[in-house]
């Protein structure tokens, strides 16, 4: 169902993943918005060891929760900060880190 990652020497493991979800507080979080577009907004996360789960600050009601209840297919990216190579302007980062419903990838 899902692809497998390109780059297959960046490709972090679980507990990588997991360290990056605890340590960075802040991600985006993308769903199917109104008329099937899609909408990404960032938000404050907390990883739970307890439960594997990951917490959203959210009110209760508004366009994501919408869009929730009426798809559950959704995206969560969280990334490190990155470093800048001398001379370059674009940011490398460790890797990039999204968790699906289903799994963490």
């Amino acid at each position: 169902m899902f692809r497998d990652v390109v780059r297959k020497k960046r490709k972090i493991t679980d507990e990588e993943c997991i360290d990056i979800l605890k340590s960075e507080k802040r991600g985006v979080l993308s769903v199917i918005g109104d008329g099937g577009y899609p909408y990404g907004m960032p938000l404050n996360h907390f990883y739970n060891d307890g439960d594997g789960k990951i917490y959203f600050h959210s009110g209760k009601t508004g366009h994501k929760i919408d869009a929730m209840k009426a798809n559950d297919k959704a995206s969560f990216c969280v990334y490190d900060s990155g470093f800048r190579r001398d001379g370059e302007w674009a940011f490398e980062y460790k890797e990039r880190y999204c968790f699906r419903k289903d799994r963490i990838c």
